[in-house]
């Protein structure tokens, strides 16, 4: 294990390397060029990033939504933000009121205990979102638009506690510091680049995209490709369960972190940090292309229970591509994992030249219904799209004729957090769910899943700068 650099405070800084990252779980497979349908069986690479997937479930439910402008649901968000930060401001007009220092202390602990409480009830409602939208009680819409509102109040929570720790430092003697620290984490834990994502979509401030949500009573999965930028968020609470009383030391987290990511730690280090009085620790791996952050849970045997990756998609994918030709079009796709990001292909049969051509989906239980329009190929012919759960039916009509070209296609397997090497299976998989543009919910065998946050302690922002 290469030398690390250990700080316990909020976040330490460890080794890099020097490498090309790749697109992230993705397990290769040979090629074959005359395949209208993926094979199942696909081989393992193990140079590919691994990802974080849900833990097996009773009941889990697919399905894709799209992140757009909507009134309604920015107005939720704003109210959510405009009452966080007249709370904020509550607190600064009593500090400022408050002479005494030992009234003062005695406030500012009291304000952090209120703190506690309102991020507990913000997990309670995040679970409850959860369950809801798994038995179908709540949309997919309804899901990530109260998803991001619980990460726009984590995020003015987390404000009025750097203010209550900047009072505490203003009082000799007085430190609250490490329960800061804790604190900060946590709220860490209930945001995400997802949930960021879709409350700057609903607000118009970037374009709408196509949103892949699967959720378990006790977790989420969220992906959506925008600006070709393929952002991933993962957490699973049934992977955060304190089983000890004693916790994982910092090399023992190192070489947890090394063993989940093998791939982006050996080309490129990571760094990462916790506090004192926290059971979480955050890793974060930054790389040519993108960015992954892993939350772990440090009680022992520790796992990693949240991840969060942003990814520039402008590089062929690893996996075999698969290829149908029909009416002088070629229609080539390179297949990913339930939730991954596929590349689509659009060519002249003959010459090879790119073909601009309308891209629909058809995945069950759609198979006898009109196809889900997905996006248009663009000049060099190419289109990135998120991956179906279940298998599903590419289908291209070249632009203003009716020419169309279809194709069979099967997700392929992830590499997972937590398999054997070489291996993607694990204690859990992406299940049988269909990956629906309804509201149906299927009974099915969930995944493993972790998930990852920022040593910023802020998610990462898609608006354009």
């Amino acid at each position: 294990m290469r030398p690390r650099s250990v700080l316990f405070a909020v976040f330490l800084l460890v080794s890099s390397g020097v490498g090309a990252a790749s697109l992230p779980g993705l397990a290769a497979s040979s090629p074959d060029s005359d395949a209208l349908s993926s094979t199942a069986d696909i081989a393992q690479n193990r140079t590919q990033t691994n990802v974080l997937t849900l833990t097996q479930s009773s009941v889990q439910r697919t399905n894709f939504t799209q992140s757009s402008a909507n009134a309604s649901a920015a107005l939720t968000i704003r109210d959510t933000r405009i009452s966080r930060q007249l709370n904020t401001k509550r607190t600064e007009t009593t500090l400022d009121s408050v002479d005494v220092e030992s009234e003062r202390q005695a406030y500012i602990r009291r304000a952090l205990t209120e703190v506690e409480i309102r991020t507990s009830e913000l997990r309670q409602e995040e679970r409850e979102a959860f369950r809801r939208h798994s038995t179908g009680e709540l949309s997919t819409t309804g899901l990530t638009v109260q998803l991001a509102r619980i990460d726009t109040a984590s995020e003015q929570l987390a404000q009025n506690v750097t203010r209550l720790n900047d009072a505490a430092e203003d009082i000799e003697g007085f430190s609250v510091q490490t329960r800061v620290d804790a604190i900060q984490l946590e709220l860490q834990t209930l945001r995400g680049p997802m949930r960021d994502h879709t409350a700057e979509a609903v607000r118009g401030e970037i374009p709408p995209s196509r949103v892949y949500a699967s959720t378990t009573a006790d977790g989420v999965v969220l992906t959506t490709i925008s600006d070709d930028t393929y952002v991933r968020e993962v957490y699973d609470g049934s992977r955060r369960v304190p089983t000890s009383n004693a916790q994982l030391t910092p090399e023992e987290i190192d070489t947890l972190v090394r063993q989940s990511y093998p791939t982006l730690w050996e080309r490129w280090g990571s760094s990462g940090g916790s506090a004192r009085e926290s059971d979480v620790w955050i890793t974060e791996i930054p790389y040519r292309r993108g960015k992954l952050t892993a939350f772990i849970d440090k009680d022992t045997p520790g796992r990693v229970f949240k991840e969060a990756q942003t990814l520039r998609l402008n590089r062929t994918p690893p996996t075999a591509q698969l290829n149908a030709t029909r009416v002088g079009l070629r229609l080539t796709v390179h297949p990913s994992y339930p939730g991954g990001p596929m590349l689509i292909k659009v060519e002249n049969a003959r010459t090879g030249d790119p073909v601009r051509a309308d891209v629909s989906i058809i995945s069950p239980p759609q198979s006898n219904t009109d196809p889900v329009p997905i996006g248009t190929t663009n000049s060099s012919g190419a289109l990135w799209a998120v991956s179906p759960q279940e298998n599903f039916t590419v289908q291209a009509i070249k632009v203003d004729t009716q020419s169309v070209v279809d194709m069979r296609v099967q997700p392929v397997e992830p590499n997972r957090v937590g398999a054997p090497n070489g291996s993607s299976s694990s204690n859990g998989s992406t299940g049988s769910a269909d990956v629906t543009e309804s509201d149906e919910i299927r009974t099915v065998e969930a995944p493993t899943v972790s998930t990852l946050t920022s040593q910023s302690l802020a998610a990462p922002s898609l608006r354009r700068r």
